[in-house]
């Protein structure tokens, strides 16, 4: 593996920017270099800058900087989101997309028929298939202590992220769902509070995917009255798994650090996964995942296929919502047969 640092400049300062991706990469300076920020308000630029990176005039400046080896999208609208990402990969840059990916399938195609022609990394941070609780999950249905699942459950409890829309928040659901099941997706039937204004706006939403093969998978941004509170803690089910043997209930946990903590049931008893061990895994980060691949070819943690499949999803939910009808899974990536 090289241990040349990846070169990476941001297209968009704002409050997530500095919040989550900086102090991640600023955290892996043996593995990161921040190159510096392009945004349309460049006071912005200037303040995450701080003095020790480059405010880019312009984003065909970034762009043109040689030393820049990814460029990092974080813009709304999300409508932005192809062209910014269209130019980055002509230029030759390699592109990390903050979810979405982009608002249509269509475009998605193009994207990633464009980085395979130039021969670059193209890739959307889905962080949360890092959650505890969703790895945990995955773990739970692997170790056959339910048997077979046949029904999955993934909701968010709506009052503590309220006005959020399917394509923003709801895209971290909608991409966890499909990977809780890795056979080809068959049918959709959804529900949503304003079809005609989705997926922009509207979060509230209810959709069930069936599969090829079980389990069927239900994801669902739903509203629960504060009672619903537990000591403080929203105490409704963020996963249901009903397996052929058993059951397993994982509540809703505010950080997914809490997990040791948070209320479970499994058959009566502490689960066995509430181990330090967990908090191990969330050490190795989306941006660990990134620069394996970047500088050593590992397959990528989120590949262009899957996030596009997510986005036509939300096509299929927006399509069923608008006709009440269930929807056939057209249009949809095998996978299974794409490679980095």
């Amino acid at each position: 593996m090289s241990q040349q640092p990846c070169r990476i400049a941001f297209c968009g300062a704002g409050h997530f920017a500095a919040w989550h991706h900086l102090p991640a990469l600023e955290q892996r300076a043996d593995r990161f270099q921040v190159t510096g920020f392009f945004d349309v308000n460049s006071e912005n630029a200037r303040q995450l800058a701080r003095g020790h990176y480059t405010v880019y005039p312009d984003y065909d400046a970034l762009l043109a900087d040689d030393a820049v080896d990814f460029v990092l999208i974080i813009t709304r609208p999300h409508s932005g989101h192809f062209a910014l990402a269209e130019r980055a990969l002509q230029a030759g840059k390699h592109v990390l997309l903050e979810k979405p990916m982009t608002t249509t399938s269509r475009e998605c195609d193009a994207l990633i028929a464009l980085a395979r022609e130039m021969g670059r990394i193209l890739t959307v941070h889905q962080n949360r298939r890092l959650d505890l609780d969703f790895l945990a999950v995955q773990d739970i249905i692997a170790s056959g202590k339910i048997g077979a699942p046949r029904f999955i459950e993934n909701r968010t409890v709506m009052s503590a992220y309220q006005g959020g829309d399917i394509i923003d928040f709801g895209i971290h659901l909608i991409d966890q769902s499909l990977q809780l099941n890795s056979s080809p997706l068959c049918e959709v039937f959804a529900w949503l509070a304003n079809p005609p204004g989705a997926p922009d706006n509207g979060g509230h939403v209810d959709a069930t995917f069936r599969f090829e093969q079980p389990p069927i998978v239900r994801m669902a941004m739903l509203p629960h009255p504060q009672q619903y509170l537990l000591n403080g803690t929203p105490a409704v089910p963020r996963f249901t798994v009903i397996g052929e043997t058993g059951a397993f209930v994982q509540r809703f946990i505010e950080d997914p650090r809490d997990i040791m903590n948070a209320t479970q049931n499994f058959e009566n008893a502490r689960p066995e996964y509430a181990v330090p061990a967990y908090l191990e895994v969330q050490r190795k980060g989306f941006y660990d995942y990134l620069y394996e691949s970047w500088a050593g070819g590992a397959p990528l943690f989120v590949r262009p296929e899957e996030a596009r499949n997510a986005i036509r999803a939300v096509e299929l939910i927006v399509e069923s919502a608008r006709t009440n009808r269930t929807i056939a899974a057209t249009g949809m990536l095998n996978t299974t047969e794409v490679s980095r």
